[in-house]
């Protein structure tokens, strides 16, 4: 007997973890806000700014934690939770990150000028996802934290 013989209904996933498999609540504050800000490009660079350095100051009061994990599950012995403020500046300091690489410096000082953007060094730590199928349980989501900081110079 082989291991397809066992689990019939398993279908590996080929697809990247992101934080829609991660978050299962679909009214968190995190998709009413990436739904206002949409796909990220340089014409909405100063609001993305405008959420993280909102949220940023509140990850300050509210960062995640590392608690003990369900190793049978696949979890880490030492589990990373991040709160959804850490998310939430994740996610926006990755769309910045791909605003300032995709675009030339000419033009975003272009759009600093027009919008009034302060020069300013972002500072973050991206939180990426992953997933473990653990045979006869199911497919579990971990976030993990990732070091050093990223920081850009705007």
């Amino acid at each position: 007997m082989n291991e397809k013989d066992l689990f019939l209904d398993y279908e590996p996933k080929t697809t990247p973890d992101t934080i829609h498999h991660y978050l299962r609540k679909p009214d968190s504050f995190i998709f009413k806000i990436l739904g206002e800000i949409g796909q990220p490009s340089i014409e909405n660079l100063k609001l993305i700014l405008d959420y993280f350095n909102k949220y940023k100051a509140t990850v300050e009061i509210n960062p995640g934690r590392y608690r003990d994990g369900n190793i049978v599950l696949g979890s880490n012995q030492d589990q990373y939770y991040p709160s959804e403020e850490e998310i939430l500046v994740s996610e926006l300091g990755k769309m910045i990150k791909d605003i300032m690489t995709s675009n030339s410096q000419k033009k975003i000082n272009t759009l600093k000028i027009k919008e009034g953007i302060l020069s300013q060094t972002v500072v973050f730590n991206e939180i990426f996802f992953r997933h473990v199928d653990v045979m006869g349980s199911g497919r579990f989501f971990y976030a993990e934290k990732k070091h050093p900081e990223i920081e850009i110079r705007l």
